[in-house]
């Protein structure tokens, strides 16, 4: 009874199960891709790519400003922990070397003369004051009664050198070099002046000088010594007198 039973179910279970499973386990065709499609699923990869990005370069800069200001604050940190540097040492003064040249010259060899000197004049065997003017061009001497002339043929000129504090007139007589012509600053006239060559020492200086002649009885000193005679040969310095101090009267062996 069961096998025959069993013989007749079996096939008909055989049967049902394949026409049941066959329809249900058959695979669909892949369907073909179209352009469309495809731009659509790019288009949607590329906007989520995009967002992505942006989201990482958010995340980045917030990351380096954090990183920044962690650094700053370190920097701020390390400024405090350092002691401040200690007090630059001063230069201790070394006393100046002891100078090998006089006081009254320079290193080379130049004159200093104060804003009034001492000089002494040959042609009148005499010393008188005078006075360093860096304004003036031209030195001058303090003559009257000036005569020009003429000796052997050539011009020569005559003058009383007088000024206040000269006991008497002291007469010269010396060979004319030139005329100049001098414009004061109190005036707006030209004085046209006779010009000599005189023997003059200053200090140990002594050398022909030129001098315009012209009275300055009412100057305080007979003697100026301007600019063409202390170029290269003297130093100003207006805060002093009689740096060279006074020529002393050469002895009848110098003379």
């Amino acid at each position: 009874m069961n096998k025959v039973a069993t013989s007749l179910v079996l096939p008909l279970l055989l049967t049902a199960c394949v026409s049941q499973t066959s329809p249900m386990d058959a695979q669909p065709e892949p369907q073909p891709v179209t352009e469309a499609r495809l731009d659509a699923t790019l288009s949607s990869l590329e906007s989520r790519l995009t967002d992505t990005m942006v989201r990482q370069n958010a995340q980045l800069n917030s990351n380096h400003h954090a990183f920044m200001k962690a650094l700053q604050q370190d920097i701020r940190n390390l400024k405090k922990q350092i002691p401040a540097p200690a007090p630059a040492a001063q230069p201790i003064a070394q006393p100046a070397e002891t100078a090998d040249y006089p006081e009254n010259e320079t290193r080379d060899g130049k004159l200093v003369v104060g804003e009034t000197e001492t000089v002494w004049l040959d042609a009148v065997n005499d010393s008188f004051p005078a006075r360093i003017d860096t304004g003036a061009t031209t030195s001058s001497l303090s003559a009257q009664d000036i005569t020009v002339f003429e000796r052997d043929g050539k011009p020569w000129v005559s003058f009383n050198l007088a000024h206040e504090g000269v006991d008497e007139k002291l007469s010269v007589e010396t060979p004319l070099v030139r005329y100049v012509r001098i414009r004061q600053a109190s005036a707006d006239s030209v004085e046209r002046r006779p010009v000599v060559a005189l023997t003059m020492r200053l200090g140990r200086l002594s050398e022909k000088t030129e001098f315009t002649l012209t009275d300055r009885s009412q100057m305080t000193y007979p003697v100026l010594l301007g600019r063409e005679f202390l170029k290269d040969i003297a130093v100003v310095d207006i805060a002093r007198q009689n740096v060279q101090g006074k020529p002393k009267r050469p002895t009848p062996a110098s003379e």
